[in-house]
């Protein structure tokens, strides 16, 4: 059976519980068709390629965690049609403007969350914006690998 989380890179103890519960149904929770079971964040937009939610597990110290989830199920860069790419920037463009965003991050991990940090075997990407009340030597820890 194919693994598409991976519950060592949950980072709380309610996500990891979550995850085993995904484990246990067998299926991509990214996917579109089971999503809302596992995902209770609101839809704030959605394209052909992307669809753009608040993240359910804000990374800590952050004041803006959006992430931004292929519509399709694929698991590399590479699998993504033309024009996906030109989309997710509309999106971060869009989340730019509604959140009044004036700094911050675009992460994204591909291929096999066995090796690089992701929870959730479905490409997916972050933007993150730290938040600039935190303590000066807090840092927003984005975990590749």
């Amino acid at each position: 059976m194919k693994d598409y989380v991976n519950l060592d890179n949950a980072r709380l103890e309610d996500q990891h519980q979550v995850m085993k519960g995904i484990v246990a149904d067998g299926v991509c929770p990214f996917d579109e068709a089971y999503l809302a079971n596992y995902h209770k964040q609101p839809i704030l937009q959605q394209g052909k390629y992307w669809m753009l939610t608040l993240n359910q597990w804000p990374y800590e110290h952050t004041q803006v965690h959006l992430l931004a989830i292929a519509r399709k199920h694929v698991e590399t860069i590479d699998e993504l049609p033309a024009g996906a790419g030109e989309e997710l920037f509309e999106h971060v463009r869009w989340a730019i403007a509604e959140y009044k965003i004036d700094f911050g991050g675009l992460a994204m991990r591909f291929g096999d969350v066995r090796h690089n940090g992701a929870s959730v075997n479905h490409l997916h990407a972050h933007i993150i914006v730290p938040d600039k009340n935190k303590p000066a030597d807090a840092k927003v820890k984005f975990k590749i690998s």
